[in-house]
């Protein structure tokens, strides 16, 4: 009696719904039409969505890697301000002066071209330690940021 009743259910009411549908789609690079099943198809799109959520980690990574890079500069400029003023003061022009905050002689220094930029780019006020608190807490940040993108990937 239950199954006479299921089928009827089943037969008579939305409870079963039946429809067809062509999956024909572009695969392997765009390059030739395929016809999917409906597993076939949430494959694809699952692999696609992984393949853009690791593309995004990887870029906001980089970005992340990229900021603590001259975050670092920054702290490094901010724990020699003396020097760092002597040098941007007696320098003829910008391109000397980022030479000389680049420059392997001062062990102090010895920073990489974005980060002379970065230090060239500031102004005189900046160089506060209320400032510097703040770069710090920004580096803790981009560290912590670093460790999720990195699991992440």
């Amino acid at each position: 009696v239950a199954a006479v009743v299921q089928n009827n259910l089943l037969k008579k009411t939305a409870l079963q719904t039946t429809f067809s549908g062509n999956f024909l789609a572009l695969f392997g690079g765009g390059t030739n039409p395929q016809r999917f099943t409906l597993r076939e198809a949430l494959d694809c799109f699952l692999d696609f969505r992984f393949q853009t959520i690791r593309n995004k980690c990887a870029f906001q990574l980089d970005k992340v890697e990229n900021r603590a890079h001259i975050v670092a500069g920054l702290l490094i400029a901010l724990e020699s301000t003396d020097e760092v003023i002597a040098i941007v003061r007696n320098a003829p022009d910008q391109a000397s002066a980022r030479a000389a905050l680049m420059s392997t002689d001062n062990p102090k220094l010895g920073l990489s071209s974005a980060q002379a930029d970065a230090v060239l780019k500031l102004q005189l006020g900046q160089l506060t330690r209320l400032n510097g608190d703040k770069l710090n807490d920004e580096k803790k940040t981009l560290d912590e940021s670093q460790t999720n993108l990195r699991n992440l990937l």
